[in-house]
């Protein structure tokens, strides 16, 4: 049995936290990756708002839908080039480490950002050694924070990040050598329109290689677009994602993994769930 989750803002709600957790709950689905930010932009939600009475406000209302937050989203860039504007970003993710638990989530994850200001655009300079090193530098702040208040860091890598594929996620492991970081393995950001034949594989060796680090996945479903690297997005079966392969590499490796869904949204959510929760 697959322990799906959803990623919250995908899930159509009036913008309650109670129709909220209704609506995930209704997927199918009993974790979230929760995104303060995305889905609740009004809410100031900041290093300096976030406290104990939000976390257990949003624990309260889940947990009377039957929804764990599974992953607390704290994306950030978080090798900013401005110090100021990195600065602020890095105590951001440690005020969310440090109320993780009153949400009840074992995580904060982010991805690793970039040398430019600008997220998603693509420049070979995040693949320097100088940047990596940067990379680990910052992770092993956060990690160290995590540590003091028992707090996992998710890391999730990415095509266009200084942790970028299988050699970069092992060498970070090595480097920061905590237990209290884990990793957030998304494969579709890891392949593109030329390598995407090779999915299951990349999965299958990820979890070969450091499976015991990895603490959740992202499952999203995608079509090749021609003459480009770039890969379009679809809803989870309904394109060339070898779904029930991949999380039969979940299930032999890591039980009850935390499996979380992106990109396919409303009501094809519950049908992705109803189809592939017992493979």
């Amino acid at each position: 049995m697959i322990n799906f989750g959803v990623r919250g803002h995908d899930v159509p709600f009036d913008g309650t936290p109670e129709d909220l957790a209704r609506g995930i709950a209704a997927t199918g689905a009993h974790n979230v990756q929760f995104a303060l930010n995305a889905l609740f932009p009004d809410l100031k939600s900041g290093a300096k708002e976030i406290n104990p009475g939000m976390g257990t406000y949003f624990r309260r209302v889940l947990d009377e839908q039957g929804v764990r937050i599974a992953v607390l989203s704290c994306y950030i860039n978080m090798i900013h080039p401005d110090p100021a504007t990195r600065e602020t970003l890095l105590e951001k993710f440690e005020a969310y480490l440090r109320h993780a638990k009153y949400f009840g989530a074992p995580m904060v994850a982010s991805e690793t950002g970039s040398v430019l200001e600008t997220l998603g655009v693509y420049t070979e300079r995040n693949f320097t050694e100088d940047v990596y090193l940067d990379t680990v530098g910052v992770i092993r702040r956060l990690v160290a924070a995590g540590e003091r208040y028992s707090t996992l860091v998710g890391i999730e890598p990415g095509r266009n990040h200084p942790i970028h594929d299988l050699a970069t996620i092992e060498r970070l492991i090595r480097d920061i050598d905590s237990p209290w970081m884990g990793i957030v393995l998304d494969p579709s950001v890891l392949i593109d329109g030329e390598t995407y034949d090779s999915q299951i594989d990349l999965i299958e060796e990820a979890f070969s290689r450091f499976g015991d680090r990895i603490v959740a996945m992202h499952l999203k479903d995608f079509r090749p677009v021609p003459g480009q690297l770039e890969l379009d997005m679809v809803d989870i079966g309904e394109g060339v994602m070898r779904v029930a392969d991949a999380l039969a590499v979940v299930e032999r490796y890591r039980p009850y993994l935390p499996v979380i869904t992106e990109e396919t949204k409303g009501e094809a959510i519950a049908r992705a769930i109803a189809r592939y929760k017992g493979v």
